[in-house]
């Protein structure tokens, strides 16, 4: 099996290049690895310094994305890849040791799986994790960290119902079709498990593809507004769900309704939809 790892960026070459390398160094990569790095703004000193750095990694592409700034960038890897796996990361994680070897050992076992496959979030102590997320809101966000340890302790893969998706692999022929015009960032969450689910697949966790994620950033320049996390929230649900009666569409209008008048989200639905 052909692997594609695959990272979107936006200004932030420190986190590619040590990804990468870290990836390169310390995992037992398959022969002719590709990896794709999505830049979404190449015009930029960071988009020129990833340039000159994939130079020097065998079957490295930067593919600039110009037309629309967004987290959902990183799903573009399902049309560009060439491998038979992909794994998606974002730009500024680590994976723990074993987990290629893991990862492609599953997808071996289960070749025509329409999974989506993740592992447990390791903490900055790399002893904490979260291997979940659980279907409910906080603030803003769709999904509430959460762990089992009761899982975990059998060392075998299981279910879960959403995960971050700062870290994910499928197989590129099971990819689900994804709606158009998200923006900004925000949403994926539960999309993307839901997407799966009814491509005829289930979000997997398995104990062994440990994966670090750096949060705290001081330079980060991401554009993040609230209006953009609606819109696409309307985006994906509309997609998933078709009807604006669906319970899950009407219990979401009624929380962000708790943060802004009825008039200004009614003006950000016309807009999703």
């Amino acid at each position: 099996m052909k692997l594609t790892i695959s990272m979107a960026t936006h200004d932030d070459y420190d986190g590619v290049y040590f990804t990468i390398q870290s990836l390169r160094l310390h995992h037992d990569l398959p022969q002719n690895t590709e990896f794709i790095i999505l830049d979404n703004n190449p015009n930029s000193n960071h988009g020129q310094a990833l340039l000159l750095f994939s130079k020097w990694v065998p079957d490295a592409r930067v593919i600039p994305v110009t037309d629309r700034t967004s987290s959902f960038v990183k799903y573009d890897a399902f049309h560009h890849a060439r491998g038979d796996v992909i794994l998606g990361l974002d730009c500024h994680v680590l994976l723990q040791r074993g987990f290629i070897s893991s990862m492609l050992s599953y997808w071996q076992t289960n070749s025509d799986s329409r999974e989506m496959l993740t592992g447990p979030l390791l903490y900055n102590d790399l002893k904490a994790t979260s291997v979940k997320m659980e279907p409910r809101w906080r603030g803003h966000d769709f999904g509430t960290w959460g762990n089992d340890p009761d899982a975990m302790a059998k060392g075998v893969p299981f279910e879960i119902p959403m995960m971050g998706m700062g870290c994910f692999s499928m197989l590129k022929k099971t990819v689900p079709t994804l709606a158009s015009g998200f923006s900004g960032f925000g949403a994926e969450e539960w999309y993307l498990a839901e997407k799966v689910r009814q491509n005829g697949g289930r979000v997997i966790c398995h104990p062994s593809l440990g994966w670090n994620h750096r949060f705290d950033w001081p330079k980060r320049m991401f554009p993040l507004t609230l209006e953009d996390k609606v819109r696409n929230y309307y985006r994906g649900w509309f997609d998933i769900y078709q009807s604006r009666d669906h319970p899950m569409i009407r219990s979401m209008t009624e929380h962000w309704l708790t943060f802004m008048p009825s008039h200004k989200l009614e003006l950000l639905i016309a807009e999703a939809q």
